[in-house]
């Protein structure tokens, strides 16, 4: 394990996300919720069926149910069932019952005669075709009493919720989310008296985005002056977290604060340099057993890049299951590409009638050329030039503009 506070060198992208799947252990923290509200949770144990579904054998559709072995083609009506009928009526050989979809269907010597196959005179049904089909769905067709049917781990969907309920499952053990504390630091980003602060804080827009969208809350999100003392005050009012996460302070400036505040509660840095652009500066370490530290860049595009390229591996470690898998999608390339050098370049794209182009003016400052941007190119260390109409797999800001949780990609 590396030594707190040492000197580490920049390590490449794909170390960094492997430092954090390895050191991140599985969430083993329940708690029990609403089946109501569970959609996109992840559960924390087994749930089999409690009951038999259909508890009795139902009719399928409208029209009459007679004996299988019937011969007769004129019987005569002597009721009938519907659905929320808690017995179903029996009859002899000669006789039938008029039933409606979802009435219970007394033994199993019974088919359904479908309403469209008879006509009815005076208090007698007349058989104008018969089906080799039942028309009844069978006792226990759909849920089995005391077979699995919920599995731990797995990600809760919306049909899942219905399953359940169905199941009579009220209430389910699911894993906690994991908790996040967030600092912003900054002197411009603090309001003086009776003056604007200089700068408009954005990255905590980003940051609270993404921890919901992946499946993280938020606990709290405080904005810091460039100081230790108030950056320790803040980090120290709120002891609930699984996950810190700052922007800014945390590059080699004097006025970068972060590391140096949180040497008094046991950072272990595990990398603080990546050999990437933007967010070189991304540090990962660990605050306690379970607790861990994501600082992020100050400037918003870099902070934007490092949430989307590391948030998710932590989050994916939390759960012990790949529930983010983000959306990349072919498109050609509108022109010529240089080849790269030794860093992962995390460049915005504009995507346009199936082709993109790469934004000339990558500044990591620039919120506009951000939000102008609907794709990133991802290119690795070294990676050859790119031909005009050449395939390139492009990151997507569709699914983690809109979508509520990323799973199954």
């Amino acid at each position: 394990m590396v030594e707190n506070q040492v000197n580490i060198k920049m390590i490449r992208y794909t170390k960094a996300l492997k430092l954090i799947s390895e050191n991140v252990i599985k969430s083993k923290n329940l708690e029990t919720i609403k089946t109501d509200n569970s959609n996109n949770r992840i559960l924390g144990r087994d749930y089999y069926s409690k009951i038999n579904l259909p508890k009795n054998n139902l009719s399928a559709m409208d029209g009459a149910i007679i004996f299988k072995k019937e011969k007769k083609l004129k019987l005569k009506i002597i009721g009938e069932s519907k659905a929320g009928d808690k017995k179903a009526k029996n009859f002899k050989i000669g006789e039938c019952n008029l039933v409606y979809t979802g009435a219970p269907v007394f033994g199993n010597d019974k088919q359904v005669i479908p309403r469209e196959n008879f006509e009815i005179k005076k208090n007698y049904l007349i058989i104008n075709s018969l089906s080799n089909e039942s028309f009844i769905r069978k006792k226990a067709s759909d849920l089995i009493k005391n077979k699995k049917y919920l599995f731990c781990n797995e990600v809760i969907n919306i049909r899942s919720v219905a399953l359940a309920k169905s199941m009579r499952l009220n209430y389910l053990k699911v894993i906690k989310r994991p908790k996040v504390l967030v600092i912003c630091t900054g002197d411009e980003l603090i309001n003086e008296k009776n003056k604007p602060n200089l700068v408009i804080s954005t990255n905590n827009i980003f940051i609270k985005h993404f921890v919901e969208l992946f499946g993280g809350e938020i606990v709290n999100i405080h904005f810091s002056k460039d100081n230790q003392t108030e950056f320790k005050k803040k980090f120290k009012s709120s002891k609930n977290f699984d996950l810190l996460i700052t922007s800014g302070g945390i590059s080699r400036g004097k006025y970068d604060i972060v590391k140096e505040s949180l040497k008094e509660f046991g950072l272990k840095i595990l990398f603080d340099r990546v050999a990437i652009k933007p967010g070189k500066p991304t540090t990962f370490g660990k605050l306690g057993k379970n607790k861990f530290f994501l600082g992020l860049p100050g400037n918003p595009v870099s902070c934007f890049m490092s949430l989307t390229n590391f948030l998710p591996i932590y989050i994916n470690s939390y759960y012990g299951k790949k529930i983010i898998n983000l959306k990349f999608i072919e498109f050609q390339s509108k022109s010529f590409i240089e080849k790269n050098e030794n860093l992962t370049l995390f460049q915005r794209v504009i995507i346009k009638n199936k082709k993109f182009e790469i934004i000339k003016n990558q500044d990591s400052s620039l919120i506009n050329m951000l939000k102008v941007s609907n794709g990133i190119l991802i290119r690795t260390p070294y990676s050859k030039s790119i031909k005009p109409n050449e395939k390139i797999k492009i990151l997507v800001f569709d699914g983690i503009d809109n979508q509520k949780l990323l799973t199954s990609w």
